[in-house]
């Protein structure tokens, strides 16, 4: 009863008035944003491919794809947040360029992270991108690291072999939509029925993904594709996982069990703000510094996000309760995850 009251005191209605004239999003910025970086990406990845190994070439376009492959990529989350029927030529093109040649069409985010944005499903087990990091141990903090490396491949598996083998066999196909079919951080998380036909054309992109899956895989085996752009695809977004998975331990506390219903106020402050980190554009691209500030106004743009904040460190009655959310770096906000485990 104590969490309905202080649900309704806390002013979110107040933190919307302040920033309501940033919330329409930039269809320019979006477009100019993620069309540089994908193509700086596929660029940077074409000349590191055609570099002498471990060179300094090699090395310096290496870096540059996995940053920009990053960026672009994140684009991800801003397309679960975009208001239905919108932006409906951006999405398919970061699908068609990104999502698609990545093996992470959109509807792998789409739903599960709408869920993690429900007051009643935060940190529980109806949430797959929350784990309780804190209540179980440094192990799993770095089995969580570790494992990212092999997200890539696990889901060109799963889209190139596992999504036609399911349509053969339905056992096969209930564990690929309930286990492989989200970008979820807890590996218990089963995808819903439910949670898939609330994104439209899902099964659309799913067998896109099989054919892009399948096109670069025969044009690798009739040596159209030298073998090594396979290794150099897996290695490239192995880093762009590892990259995402330290972003991730940045992005909330993980102080509450899965047993847990938490209030408005109670999953602000288990979520973090980084708005001073110097390199924050490199490892927390489009807003993703402001990560508190995006679960108190989740439908804000990602260009909207510094101005938000701004606004509500100077004008938010319950500034004092905001300020709370802020982190100094983004090393000391992984020692607190740390020595908090």
């Amino acid at each position: 009863m104590s969490h309905i009251k202080e649900e309704i005191k806390f002013p979110i209605r107040e933190a919307r008035e302040i920033v309501k004239d940033l919330m329409q999003p930039n269809a320019f910025i979006y477009w100019v944003d993620f069309l540089f970086h994908i193509t700086l990406g596929w660029g940077a990845f074409f000349f590191c491919s055609h570099s002498s190994l471990f060179s300094p070439s090699q090395c310096g376009f290496f870096f540059v794809s996995v940053f920009s492959f990053f960026r672009a990529a994140i684009f991800i989350h801003e397309i679960t947040h975009l208001r239905k029927g919108t932006f409906r030529l951006f999405q398919f093109s970061w699908n068609l360029l990104c999502g698609f040649p990545l093996m992470i069409p959109s509807f792998l985010y789409k739903g599960v992270h709408n869920d993690h944005h429900n007051i009643n499903l935060y940190g529980t087990r109806g949430d797959g991108e929350y784990f309780p990091f804190v209540h179980e141990g440094k192990s799993k903090i770095i089995l969580f690291i570790l494992s990212s490396f092999f997200v890539p491949v696990l889901f060109f598996v799963r889209f190139v072999f596992l999504t036609p083998l399911s349509y053969c066999h339905q056992g096969i196909r209930l564990f690929v939509l309930e286990k492989f079919s989200s970008l979820s951080i807890d590996l218990s998380y089963r995808r819903t029925k439910s949670s898939l036909n609330s994104v439209g054309m899902w099964q659309v992109q799913e067998f896109v993904a099989c054919l892009f899956g399948w096109v670069f895989l025969l044009m690798v085996i009739q040596g159209i594709i030298h073998y090594k752009i396979l290794y150099l695809w897996v290695v490239t977004f192995g880093a762009v996982f590892f990259i995402n998975s330290v972003r991730t331990l940045c992005a909330h506390c993980y102080r509450y069990s899965e047993n847990q219903t938490l209030d408005l106020s109670e999953q602000l402050l288990d979520s973090v703000n980084i708005p001073k980190s110097f390199l924050g554009f490199l490892w927390a691209p489009v807003g993703l510094r402001f990560h508190a500030t995006h679960h108190l106004i989740p439908e804000m743009p990602y260009h909207s996000l510094g101005e938000t904040h701004k606004r509500l460190m100077g004008k938010f009655s319950c500034k004092n309760l905001y300020i709370q959310t802020n982190s100094n770096s983004l090393c000391s906000t992984l020692s607190r995850i740390w020595r908090e485990s």
